[in-house]
């Protein structure tokens, strides 16, 4: 009796102690739940910042390539303007060298022109001087033979001047210091001035005259050196001294001057009118120039007259005196 009293007591007591140990089970279980979903969350927030990571990692690569891409396109446009640009460059020199060529080629053929020009110009006066010659032939009159010989060393001046501008490599200009140099030696020749006993002197500086310049330059030296010869000197021998020089920068003269028996007293150069002076008159209007004749210790012939700068006449050396 009293056990079967006691059994309930014990079922209840075993249920008690279960239920007992099952309230930590319980407990514990939820923790590790717990615990199980804090790993799951940090896993997760792991995961999330992992892809976020990868997220801003994959746009910062495509903007690296975007920029990449972008400065390669901007070279590549810079690139092709440059090529395009070198391009035209080229073309542009390849017009400046044929134009260089054409312009070569056109200064080649007018220099060739122009010296054809004055080699026929020259020849045509030696014609001139041949006709005049043969003319003297038939002359008996000696004052008619002599205006021609005087007109055939006028003609040779020229002829002179022409032949020296077609032998020469520049064709715009002469140098006058050669060229008087040569006139010079031609009319003692024709006069035989030194069988005679008169010499020369030339102080010639190196004034590059243009033909313009040098015929009535040259025509004026052929007047004064032939008057010279003709008549300074009747009965003695002598000089004749030739210079030319720039006063400065604008202005040349030449001087001839002889120490022969000079001019007559009553000599005035207005009321002269022989074909020399009037012809050196001429020639010194032609010019622009002063003229001036006049006596000191025989004649002195100055021309004063404006130099032609646009040739570039006037150099800095200075040729040596020639006796």
């Amino acid at each position: 009796m009293n056990i079967n009293i006691n059994l309930p007591r014990f079922y209840c007591k075993l249920i008690l102690t279960g239920f007992l140990y099952l309230i930590p089970i319980s407990v514990m279980a939820q923790h590790y739940e717990d615990t199980a979903n804090d790993v799951l969350w940090t896993k997760s927030n792991l995961l999330i910042v992992k892809w976020d990571f990868i997220t801003i990692g994959f746009i910062i690569l495509l903007i690296i390539l975007g920029l990449i891409y972008i400065g390669y396109r901007q070279k590549r446009q810079i690139n092709n303007q440059l090529r395009q640009k070198e391009k035209e460059v080229i073309e542009q020199n390849q017009i400046v060298q044929q134009l260089a060529v054409d312009k070569d080629r056109l200064i080649d053929e007018k220099d060739w022109l122009l010296k054809e020009v004055h080699h026929r110009v020259k020849n045509n006066l030696q014609i001139v001087m041949s006709l005049l010659n043969t003319q003297s032939a038939f002359l008996k009159n000696n004052a008619a033979i002599a205006a021609i010989r005087e007109s055939q060393n006028r003609v040779q001046a020229i002829a002179l001047i022409h032949q020296k501008l077609y032998s020469n490599s520049n064709v715009a200009y002469i140098d006058i210091a050669i060229y008087i140099s040569e006139l010079v030696n031609y009319l003692a020749d024709c006069y035989e001035a030194h069988d005679r006993g008169i010499r020369f002197e030339q102080q010639i500086e190196p004034v590059k005259m243009d033909v313009a310049q040098a015929i009535p330059v040259g025509l004026m030296l052929n007047e004064a050196i032939t008057n010279a010869i003709k008549y300074a000197f009747p009965n003695k021998r002598g000089y004749i001294n030739i210079s030319l020089g720039t006063l400065d920068d604008n202005n040349i003269m030449l001087n001839i001057a002889d120490d022969g028996i000079g001019l007559p007293q009553d000599f005035d150069i207005k009321e002269t009118s022989s074909l020399g002076m009037e012809m050196m008159k001429a020639l010194s209007k032609q010019l622009d120039g002063n003229f001036k004749m006049e006596n000191n210790d025989g004649v002195v012939i100055t021309l004063i007259f404006r130099a032609e700068k646009k040739f570039g006449n006037i150099e800095s050396e200075n040729y040596p005196v020639q006796y």
